[in-house]
């Protein structure tokens, strides 16, 4: 009888033991998705760069090909994460899928803030001048694989650049403004591409960001449309030290497309303010000419 308990508890034993290895089996098969970031680079060169260490996301998963305007995220997702080392994404959470194909959208303010951006219908809510929105979107993955963004800026970079001219010297920019674009109702992303829609006027004049000689500013999408530059300067023009000197312009109607770089050149002569030119770099190919500053 002894021998016959001790052979029943050995079995119950054994059997406990497959129960649990074959758990373990089943949990260890079961992957989580991955994922990585990076920027778009160089136009030219076609080179990515690591996404910045502590920038955080929102990620949104649908099965392969569907109507994001029209369907319903997967389970799990929308799903916030923060990029490490190397660009890995990580979650608040593992996302385990059903197997399957999924497209996985994703959007960042390129910044350690949480994006909290809500999608309905595809179209996120009215967006804000002065914030660097990115998109990206990784298709036709697996359950358990890996889904790698390239990340692409959606707003509309502007850069103003001062340099002197003959007969000024001492130059100092003490501020940039610019009329930046009314967001409206139109100043949705679209999820499926990142396209922001564009409004159609300008606001008051707002300081761009300084440093130097260089003045930026992260605005929304605008039709065609002019924009207004105040500038202010310390210097000795013509010998005759002046100190915070305005001028103006009127950069000509120009259309401000969703995820562009417009770069443009003013400088100070010993009459004048001078548009010199004008270029995008990073974001798309566009340009920008036309323009002269009237001093006041």
């Amino acid at each position: 009888m002894k021998k016959r308990i001790l052979s029943l508890a050995t079995a119950m034993a054994v059997i406990l033991t497959m129960a649990s290895c074959q758990k373990e089996q089943k949990e260890n098969s079961a992957k989580g998705i991955l994922f990585y970031a990076s920027y778009n680079g160089d136009i030219q060169t076609k080179a990515t760069s690591v996404f910045t260490s502590g920038n955080k996301v929102t990620i949104l998963g649908y099965s392969s090909g569907v109507d994001v305007t029209s369907s319903s995220a997967v389970s799990g997702t929308p799903l916030e994460a923060t990029c490490g080392a190397s660009g890995l994404l990580t979650p608040a959470s593992a996302l385990y899928l059903p197997k399957g194909s999924y497209d996985f959208y994703s959007v960042s303010l390129n910044s350690s803030t949480a994006p909290g951006l809500i999608f309905t219908s595809g179209q996120s809510a009215q967006l804000s001048n002065g914030i660097d929105y990115l998109w990206a979107k990784s298709t036709g993955i697996s359950e358990g694989g890996t889904a790698s963004f390239m990340y692409y800026h959606k707003a509309v970079g502007i850069e103003i650049n001062i340099t002197s001219g003959t007969g000024v010297s001492g130059l100092s920019v003490t501020s940039i403004k610019i009329t930046p674009t009314i967001p409206t109702a139109a100043s949705k992303m679209s999820l499926s591409n990142g396209i922001i829609g564009s409004a159609n006027d300008v606001g008051v004049s707002t300081a761009m960001n300084l440093s130097g000689s260089k003045g930026t500013y992260i605005m929304l999408p605008i039709n065609s449309t002019a924009i207004n530059v105040e500038l202010t300067v310390n210097a000795t023009i013509g010998g005759t030290p002046v100190t915070a000197k305005k001028y103006t312009s009127t950069i000509p109607a120009q259309i401000y497309a969703s995820g562009s770089y417009y770069i443009i050149n003013f400088t100070v002569s010993s009459s004048a303010m001078q548009f010199t030119g004008a270029q995008v770099q990073d974001w798309t190919t566009q340009s920008i000419t036309g323009a002269t500053l009237a001093e006041q």
